[in-house]
């Protein structure tokens, strides 16, 4: 999926931002490139060491099992070796991640804008303090080479960065009133629980960039990665603990999509859905929105196909792709 050219959307309570001035991943060239010279084992003990390999969903700040024990394999797509065994979720889990967003919701949106802009700051600075250990994680579990993972953290880090200083400026608005003796304006409020699901190709930056604004503005969200890619999501959450976002504000499920889905779709507690994946996908959550008249954010489609005519080098279309 191309980034760069697109229109990308993100929101802030109930207005969008056409953020075509957000940090764009081919305008990040990596100072560093390195090459993962040790076997998997090493890196994924380097990465439990550090606290980074979680492999529970985080539903009110604590670590938690799926409900009735069941875990899926994450695999490492190079190797077909399995990385790590985490929870497999569903619609129970989910409704007291909403549960516990929900409640979240009311202190957290209750602070001031600069007070958030502090804690997504601290956490803008635990993602890049930590950048080498993300890089190797997503290329482990997603299959990018690995300087493409370091500049992955790098760009996903900057929406955190961007939008700590943009929870400063949701400003309101004055309208001239029809009346000499009214004044007219307008605030800007949270919506409430957000509901994000992100796909596998970008397992860090696809949240950064939804969670981002959402936190910024005052939201809660409940995030579900891709079964394919959630140690990213889960890495990402541990290191927003560590930064201080309270427990609750930042919510991870992963498991069965379905079910997942069905009970963020149906909870009259969550006010959006944000998604990034499949035209098809997309229209089934637009549809279930509607029951409860949730806001909806779609980036669909997006499959960025290679096409190789007979004509060309086919070592320069390997590279490229």
């Amino acid at each position: 999926m191309t980034l760069s050219g697109v229109a990308r959307v993100a929101f802030v309570g109930s207005r969008r931002i056409f953020a075509s001035h957000l940090p764009s991943m081919q305008s990040y060239t990596p100072a560093f490139s390195r090459q993962m010279s040790v076997g998997m084992k090493s890196v994924t003990d380097r990465l439990r060491d550090s606290g980074l390999l979680r492999t529970q969903g985080l539903i009110g700040g604590k670590w938690i099992d799926a409900y009735d024990g069941k875990t899926l394999e994450v695999h490492n797509p190079a190797t077909g070796e399995v990385i790590a065994n985490v929870s497999c979720m569903g619609g129970k889990e989910t409704k007291d991640a909403i549960s516990s967003a929900f409640d979240a919701f009311n202190s957290w949106s209750k602070l001031t804008a600069a007070e958030r802009s502090k804690g997504l700051r601290k956490w803008y600075d635990l993602l890049m303090a930590h950048k080498e250990e993300l890089g190797q994680l997503i290329t482990l579990e997603q299959g990018k080479p690995l300087k493409e993972a370091v500049g992955e953290v790098d760009y996903g880090a900057k929406f955190i960065e961007f939008y700590a200083e943009e929870a400063k400026r949701v400003y309101g608005e004055i309208i001239p009133a029809t009346l000499p003796d009214r004044r007219l304006f307008v605030l800007k409020q949270p919506v409430g629980v957000a509901g994000a699901i992100t796909p596998w190709n970008f397992p860090l930056a696809m949240i950064t960039r939804k969670v981002g604004p959402a936190l910024a503005c005052g939201c809660t969200v409940v995030v579900k990665p891709s079964e394919f890619t959630p140690l990213t999501a889960l890495a990402a959450a541990e290191l927003a603990l560590q930064a201080g976002i309270p427990p609750g504000v930042v919510n991870v499920v992963m498991g069965n999509a379905p079910d997942i889905g069905d009970a963020l779709l149906t909870s009259p507690q969550v006010r959006k859905i944000t998604f990034t994946g499949s035209t098809a996908v997309g229209k089934k959550l637009m549809a279930g929105a509607a029951g409860t008249v949730k806001k909806v954010s779609l980036e669909l489609g997006g499959n960025a196909p290679c096409i190789v005519f007979d004509d060309a080098d086919l070592n320069v279309a390997v590279n490229g792709a």
